[in-house]
C-alpha cells in the first residue's frame, strides 16, 4: 500500500505593523528600593539572626510618582484606544533609598 504525501500548509501569516506616532511624556529611570524578606520552613537562631532586607533595583518608565507611591512600567503597546502598559510595578515611596533618571 503507497503512502500519501503529506501536505504541508503554511499557516503562517505576517502581522500587519501599522507605525502610529505615539505622545510618550514618560522618563526612564532607575530606582533602588527595599523589600520584605519572607522564608518559609525551620531555621536556626543564626540563620534568623542573620536575615537582612532584600535591596532590588528595577528600571522602567516613569508613570507616576505622588506622596504615597512610585508606579513604573517595562514595557507598552499602542491600541484602538491608547497606550497599554506591562510589567507594572507599584513601590511605596517609603521604601525607595535612591531613583535617577537614566538617559
Amino acid at each position: 500500500m503507497a503512502r500519501k504525501k503529506s501536505r504541508r500548509i503554511n499557516s503562517y501569516s505576517k502581522p500587519k505593523v501599522v507605525k502610529q506616532e505615539v505622545k510618550f511624556p514618560y522618563k526612564r529611570v532607575r530606582i533602588d528600593w527595599i523589600d520584605i524578606i519572607t522564608e518559609g520552613g525551620w531555621g536556626t537562631v543564626k540563620e534568623f539572626t542573620d536575615m537582612k532586607l532584600a535591596t532590588p533595583v528595577s528600571e522602567g518608565w516613569l508613570y507616576e510618582k505622588n506622596e504615597c507611591v512610585v508606579k513604573i512600567f517595562a514595557s507598552y503597546d499602542k491600541d484602538e484606544e491608547g497606550l497599554v502598559f506591562g510589567e507594572r510595578t507599584v513601590i511605596p515611596l517609603s521604601c525607595v533609598k535612591k531613583m535617577r533618571k537614566l538617559n
